[in-house]
């Protein structure tokens, strides 16, 4: 049984204190165990570190791999920076979104995966390029693509 978002937030202050400078470890915690930032877990760390809950949600805004919705249980990320577009990502979107029934942005209704476009993952010299469940895969082709997504569980 998962723990609620507040008492992840107190056992993060207890390992990373309460200062602004513990925010993106709180954040940390709470997506990895959640695989989310609820409502209720912004207002617990805004209310631990002495800020607003707006001064939270924008930092976990800027950040793409926190989501304040819930996600799949697989993650994909396909890097979209013009290199990798250069490279062929457009179409390795076309081949995921065609074989997961979604688009980016989206989960399957199963919550199998999620399926979002990042910014840079720093693997521009090896694009197109994704991460899935923070495993890179590089070069890739539309082919390879599909099969990846096809085998998580």
């Amino acid at each position: 049984m998962s723990r609620k978002p507040v008492e992840i937030v107190a056992s993060a202050v207890e390992n990373h204190g309460s200062g602004r400078e513990a925010v993106m470890e709180m954040l940390t915690d709470v997506n990895r165990e959640l695989g989310y930032i609820p409502e209720e877990a912004i207002r617990a760390i805004a209310a631990a570190v002495g800020v607003s809950n707006a001064e939270i949600y924008s930092v976990l805004s800027f950040y793409s791999f926190f989501s304040t919705e819930p996600r799949g249980r697989n993650i994909v990320r396909l890097c979209k920076t013009i290199s990798c577009e250069m490279n062929g990502s457009r179409d390795i979107l076309a081949a995921l979104e065609s074989e997961l029934g979604i688009k980016a942005g989206e989960t399957t209704p199963d919550r199998r995966v999620t399926l979002e476009t990042t910014s840079c993952i720093g693997l521009c010299d090896e694009g197109p390029a994704m991460l899935v469940n923070d495993t890179p895969h590089t070069r890739l082709t539309p082919e390879e693509a599909r099969r990846i997504v096809a085998g998580l569980e």
